[in-house]
Order: structure tokens, then sequence, then C-alpha cells
């Protein structure tokens, strides 16, 4: 057995054995849950962190406003974080609203986490929710997500994450990566192993930031840093699936893989540094599921760089040995046509593709979920294809320009396209 079928079944194996837990342990919770529709009214801050969003802070203010949320338990706080636009004069324009309290607040440019300390100290609410400039919630997703904190241990609660209209190519494999989300963050909060609350729309206890601090203010991925410092306290972070938050992905290659070169540092330094989370002490999240995501990251960014490079020099060699018998193609169009014919032909072929067939029907699985929870619409049969075809080869480059800023020690930083 060579060394790319080793790497295939371990892969699968890994796969295999925690797809079924998580699956399991998800019917496990549906199966003995209680009911949710208790109401629990607390007063809530929201923040809304801008740097030169001018082109969505008005929308998203709009939809924090619009929250099916007793107003008089409601106030959102506008942090410009010296903003080189018109995101100022424009979050201005709702300071004076007459239903709620609505500030707004202005400070030097020095990054999401100083921005959002800012707001926590200006915050009058028990809970304080992050919500990110580009970001549009669902009217009832607040007053779902309050309903989990209940539970005096429980510090933090996410939502359920799409994209926001999505078109063109990276978009809608975004919004396909997206959906499988919501299936693994309820199944993780299922065994209290969310290490991530989503900057787009996460609540928090106000307790918890007077307590241990806030906001790293020179991390890059503040919202895995302070996910990772709760699990480290013992305390619970929760999943409401039924609380839908849209956020705008980038839509150009270029400022996605800036922004998943920030987000895949990020996590690479932050579990580094709390890597006493790993192991049996704590629970699921530490002999599970941070131990297969990094285990399934590094085999995956192996295997498919392996096979992309080795079947680009079969083809090459067949190109030659093709040349050496005169064999022409008939013009440029010919040739590119049969490497990229030859090319998806060894793919599909390999055992990879075989045991992919398998995880396509998960992945089928988790988009149900996905569909029951969030009571999405869309059409997403091409979206779905180009995802199975080309999600893997763009995970791959991701990581490979994350290691390599690693390895170089590269600063990473907050840049908006």
């Amino acid at each position: 057995m060579d060394f790319y079928n080793v790497l295939v079944y371990i892969l699968a194996y890994i796969g295999f054995v925690a797809s079924s837990f998580y699956v399991i342990n998800l019917f496990a919770y549906y199966k003995r849950r209680q009911s949710e529709r208790e109401s629990i009214e607390k007063k809530v801050t929201i923040l809304i962190p801008a740097y030169n969003e001018e082109k969505s802070i008005e929308k998203t203010i709009k939809s924090a406003l619009s929250l099916n949320y007793p107003k008089d338990k409601l106030e959102v706080i506008i942090i410009d974080d010296g903003s080189k636009d018109k995101t100022y004069e424009l979050a201005k324009r709702f300071a004076s609203n007459q239903n709620l309290v609505v500030k707004v607040l202005t400070k030097k440019n020095g990054g999401k986490g100083t921005a959002l300390n800012l707001g926590i100290k200006n915050a009058s609410g028990e809970i304080i929710v992050s919500m990110d400039a580009d970001s549009f919630v669902s009217p009832d997703a607040l007053k779902k997500m309050v309903y989990y904190f209940k539970n005096e241990k429980v510090m933090a609660v996410t939502p359920s994450m799409g994209v926001y209209k999505p078109s063109g190519f990276l978009q809608r494999i975004q919004q396909i990566e997206y959906y499988m989300g919501v299936f693994l963050r309820k199944s993780f909060a299922t065994m209290n192993a969310i290490h991530i609350t989503p900057g787009a729309f996460s609540a928090y206890r106000k307790s918890f930031f007077e307590k241990y601090g806030g906001y790293d203010e020179k991390n890059i991925t503040e919202d895995l840093e302070i996910a990772l410092r709760i699990q480290s306290k013992n305390f619970i972070i929760e999943n409401s699936p039924k609380s839908v938050v849209y956020t705008i992905a980038p839509k150009s290659f270029r400022s996605l893989l800036v922004q998943r070169r920030r987000w895949y540092t990020g996590l690479v330094k932050n579990l580094w540094s709390y890597k006493k989370l790993f192991g049996f002490k704590k629970g699921p999240l530490g002999y599970l599921v941070l131990p297969v995501a990094v285990s399934t990251i590094l085999l995956s960014v192996i295997l498919t760089s392996y096979v992309v490079i080795k079947t680009s020099i079969d083809i090459k060699d067949e190109i030659i040995s093709l040349q050496a018998i005169n064999f022409r193609f008939q013009d440029s169009i010919d040739i590119n046509k049969y490497i990229i014919e030859t090319f998806f032909y060894r793919i599909f072929s390999s055992p990879t593709f075989l045991i992919s067939i398998i995880f396509i029907f998960l992945l089928i699985f988790y988009m149900f979920f996905s569909r029951k929870q969030m009571q999405y619409t869309d059409n997403l049969k091409i979206n779905f294809i180009m995802f199975i075809f080309f999600y893997s080869i763009l995970f791959t480059i991701w990581w490979i320009f994350s290691f390599l800023y690693i390895l170089f020690n590269k600063k990473v930083v907050w840049r908006k396209e």
C-alpha cells in the first residue's frame, strides 16, 4: 500500500468516526431536549464595530433595530473605528432614534477588539451581542438566543450563519460551506465543544468580560480567542440554530484569501495558546473535536496537494510520451481540453473520489438539517456541485498560504478590501 492510499484510509477513518459521533450525538440531543418556547427577557446591548463599512452599515443598523425584542430592554451601540469613508456620518443619523437607545461612538483606528471593548464599557445590557457591520439578522434571532441564558453556566450563544445573496463562483461555494457549519455548530453545542463564536452575531454575558477581561485587542481572530477563553474557564457555549444571520462573503479570490489567511493563522496561534484544552480533561472538545479538526486539516492539505501534484506530473509525462511518438494536438484549445479531461478522470477514478461519494451523502444530510433550521428555500444544486468539485482545492490553497505566513512569521493584520 503506497503513501497515497495510506493517507486516504486514515483520513476516511477519522472522518467516519467523527461524523458518526456528531450525528448520533445530535439525534440523542433532539430526542431528550425540552421545549425552547419559553420567553426570557434580559437587557441586551448590541455592539456594531465598523471600519470603512459605508456600503452596508445602514442596512446592518436597520436590521438590528428591526429585531423582535422589547424596545425597553434593547440598546444599540455603533463604534466607528476611525473609518476613512462615511461610515460615522451614516451611523450618526440613527442616534436620534426615538424607539430605543442608539449610541454612536468614534475612536482612532485600533482594530476590532479595541472597538468592541469601548462598546462594552459603554454598554448597559446584561447580555452583549457583537454584530459585524456587514451582517443582517432575522427578526426573532435575538429572542431565541437569549433563551439559552436561563442556564447560569452559559456564557455565550452562537447563531446559524449564511451568505447574504450569494452571487458568483466563490460566494456560492462559501454558501454551502456556511450551511455545513450550521449542523456542526449545533452538534458541537450538544457536547459543549463550540470553539468559535462568530463575530457576525454572537451573544455573551457581560459579567464574563467584567471578570475575565474584554477582547484580546492584539488578536487577529478575537471571536476565536474569546470562545477558547470561555471554554478554558469551564463555562458553556450554546447554539441557537433557528437564530439566523446572513453576512456578506468575500467575492474576489484575493479578498477571500486575505480573510482565510487571517482566520487560519489565528486558529493555529490561538490553539497553541490554549493547548491545555486538548486532552480528556476537557471532554469531547479536548479528546475529539479539536484533535479531529487539526488532524483532518493536516491530512486533507497533504492529500489534496499530493493528488494535484502527482496528477499534474503524470499528465505532463503523458504529453511528453505522446509527442515522442509524433502525436500532434490540433491547437492549444485541444491540448488544454485533453489536460482538463485527463486531470478530472484521474481524480474521479481514484480511491479518494470513491470514498468521497459516502461523504457527499453525509453532506447532503448536513444540508437537510440546515435547510430545516434556517428555513431557506434556495435551490442549491449547482452551488453544491461546485462545492464538491472545488472546495478541497481552495481549502488547500488557503491553508498553504497560512502555513507559509506562520512558518516565516509574517504579520497578518485586518484588511478591509
